[in-house]
């Protein structure tokens, strides 16, 4: 049976193109998480209820270097920006 296991090609991993991202493990984006975590939950897991925290939440994550800086329309947005994090309590 072990010598099935040594003759099997090794696999090599690749990553894939888009959809994976570096945790952010030190919280520097927490907040906007959450509050796009609570949007999702008040709204029934709407996404399109959603869309500014889905937004502002994906911009902290470029700013700090956890993605990819991605042109908004490449994500599902129109080329306006974010609504600063002030306005948002």
């Amino acid at each position: 049976m072990t010598s099935q296991i040594y003759s099997q090609k090794k696999f090599i991993p690749t990553p894939p193109e888009k959809g994976s991202f570096p945790l952010d493990h030190e919280g520097l984006c927490k907040k906007q998480f959450l509050l796009y975590a609570s949007c999702l939950r008040r709204n029934a897991q709407d996404t399109s209820q959603c869309r500014e925290d889905a937004q502002n939440y994906l911009a902290c994550r470029m700013d700090n270097n956890l993605m990819e800086k991605t042109e908004w329309s490449k994500l599902g947005f129109h080329d306006k920006k974010p609504a600063p994090e002030e306005d948002k309590q």
